[in-house]
């Protein structure tokens, strides 16, 4: 054999061995325990809470709310891609009740009469996206009244007081 062909199956055999690499583990090394670890499911969006018309007028200065299912809040402004500018939390268990809640409604039919389009004459329309039983469920305040009257609103009124506390945008002045 020659001497070319010698070093190339060497060669062949060394990177098979180096591919299967070793059953050993280290001194170094964490004991396997048999147990499998799963990382907790990353937390969902529970509501996100958009506001837009009066509030623009000055600057972009609607705030869109983010609440996830572990109790964070994000606060950003509505239509801007300059990111979240306020962080914070409600208690987790603020949200979970909330949730709960909707499994007794049905998100298809409040019933709450027809919305009203408060941008037209520069107030606030609002756009809430909910975590519902079969997924998420939106609605817009120019289409459906949010009625404080109906027990979902009535909610959604209370869980927003806590949640618009974490904080406010500052406010932006367009150039």
């Amino acid at each position: 054999m020659s001497p070319f062909r010698a070093a190339l199956l060497a060669s062949t055999c060394l990177v098979a061995l180096a591919a299967c690499g070793s059953d050993s583990t280290s001194s170094n090394s964490p004991t396997d325990s048999g147990a499998a670890t799963t990382a907790p499911p990353a937390p969902e969006v529970a509501v996100r809470y958009e506001t837009v018309g009066g509030c623009q007028m000055m600057g972009p200065n609607c705030p869109t709310y983010v609440v996830y299912t572990d109790g964070k809040v994000e606060v950003s402004r509505t239509g801007e891609t300059t990111g979240v500018e306020v962080t914070g939390s409600i208690p987790t268990a603020e949200v979970k009740a909330f949730l709960d809640s909707l499994k007794d409604v049905d998100l298809t039919d409040l019933g709450t009469g027809p919305g009203t389009c408060l941008a037209c004459l520069d107030g606030v329309d609002t756009k809430l996206t909910v975590l519902g039983p079969d997924g998420p469920v939106t609605f817009d305040s120019t289409v459906i009244a949010f009625d404080p009257a109906n027990a979902f609103f009535a909610n959604v009124e209370k869980l927003m007081a806590d949640v618009q506390a974490v904080g406010e945008l500052p406010i932006k002045q367009r150039g």
